[in-house]
């Protein structure tokens, strides 16, 4: 795998991406087919909203000195703020177990990591959608690499079968991407140089 990661170009990348682990005893035949598919523009709303839910968390729990009325009405307010999210991203090909994280990405590939330990081999079924686009790919993938990483787990997933309209896709989007970080780190020397 390191031999076919080197032929790749790889970019850092704020993704929104679901996956789920395959039974190992079904079929090839009979697995999801990979492929892209249509996203509705408000689908991050969700992802976006559970990124919120953490930190209003993590203020419940220190704001033990508010009084608890208070605290029951903004988790009234925020519930319904998730029932209305959920209805504008309604999307079939989406669930709700949609996450944001950063990964490493090619069109061979991707790494990211998790809490708990994946497996090698196991096959994984991938949603994968960009922010910028309302497109995303349903990818299939295996687990080629787990390695325990400070208190997680960095998970390297191989795609395999992949459709010629998802790697041209994956080769665009990765090609905008060094472009929009060249021009980045550009106007960042740019600037410090200015100031």
């Amino acid at each position: 795998m390191e031999q076919d990661r080197r032929q790749f170009y790889r970019i850092d990348k704020w993704v929104a991406l679901e996956f789920q682990l395959l039974d190992s005893s079904s079929e090839t035949i009979e697995l999801p087919n990979p492929g892209t598919f249509k996203v509705s523009p408000h689908f991050m709303i969700h992802a976006e909203l559970e990124q919120l839910n953490q930190s209003l968390n993590q203020l419940f729990e220190s704001a033990s000195q508010q009084s608890s009325q208070t605290i029951e009405i903004i988790k009234i307010l925020n519930h319904k703020i998730d029932i209305i999210a959920k209805s504008l991203s309604n999307n079939e090909e989406i669930g709700f177990n949609i996450r944001t994280d950063r990964v490493n990405l090619s069109e061979g590939g991707l790494s990211l990591n998790l809490e708990n330990p994946l497996p090698l081999g196991q096959l994984t079924m991938v949603r994968l959608i960009m922010p910028e686009s309302y497109m995303g790919m349903r990818l299939l993938a295996e687990v080629k690499r787990c390695e325990p990483k400070d208190d997680q787990f960095e998970i390297g997933l191989e795609f395999q079968r992949m459709p010629e309209i998802c790697r041209t896709e994956m080769a665009r989007l990765i090609f905008r991407s060094q472009i929009e970080q060249h021009h980045a780190k550009k106007e960042n020397l740019i600037n410090g140089e200015a100031s």
